[in-house]
């Protein structure tokens, strides 16, 4: 589809004590699981990490954060000013069970809102969502604000939350959404 796909693959990894997107399933790095979704899916995809070298080799380019520690919100700002298309859809690495259908089920609602996120009885999940070049501005003064909730975001764009019942055509959502934080987690995923 004519839009950019970023994988977030910045954070500090603090409670995992190891970079989570090099974790590996089934002998493949999450990096590689994300990347291939994202590249059957979106037109143009990117890295957003402050450790470019880290992905030379998977031919992506790597844009980084002009401001250090300012969370995901720095990562969404970078990703949207670096991408090619108006509508960027933003993944953190470490979710191992991409489901390319349903991003491109999230897609359809990206043209009436600023911000399309998916909400479960579990949560929302920001960093699964697709965000429109039009919250540039929103975000930059979010970050000037030393504002750095992605939810704080919400009050001042539109927003379509896409709802559990809404996703019903896709199986296990709770795997599809399930991010890896810890060691438990990690442990979790292998023994399910």
């Amino acid at each position: 589809m004519n839009a950019t796909g970023v994988l977030l693959a910045g954070g500090k990894n603090s409670r995992m004590k190891k970079n989570k997107a090099f974790l590996e399933l089934a002998g493949q790095p999450l990096v590689e699981r994300s990347l291939a979704v994202l590249k059957a899916v979106f037109a143009e995809v990117l890295i957003s990490s402050n450790n470019p070298e880290l992905y030379t080799k998977y031919d992506v380019p790597v844009i980084q954060d002009e401001i250090l520690d300012q969370g995901p919100l720095e990562g969404l700002y970078q990703g949207l000013k670096a991408a090619n298309h108006e509508a960027v859809f933003f993944v953190a690495c470490d979710m191992p069970f991409l489901e390319a259908e349903l991003i491109r089920m999230l897609a359809k609602w990206v043209p009436e809102y600023d911000i399309v996120v998916p909400r479960l009885q579990s949560g929302t999940h920001p960093l699964h969502a697709f965000y429109h070049r039009r919250c540039l501005p929103v975000i930059k003064r979010s970050l000037d604000a030393g504002r750095l909730k992605i939810s704080d975001l919400c009050e001042s764009c539109s927003v379509r939350y896409v709802e559990e019942t809404e996703l019903q055509a896709f199986e296990n959502l709770n795997k599809v959404f399930c991010n890896v934080n810890t060691p438990e987690d990690w442990s979790a995923i292998h023994k399910g």
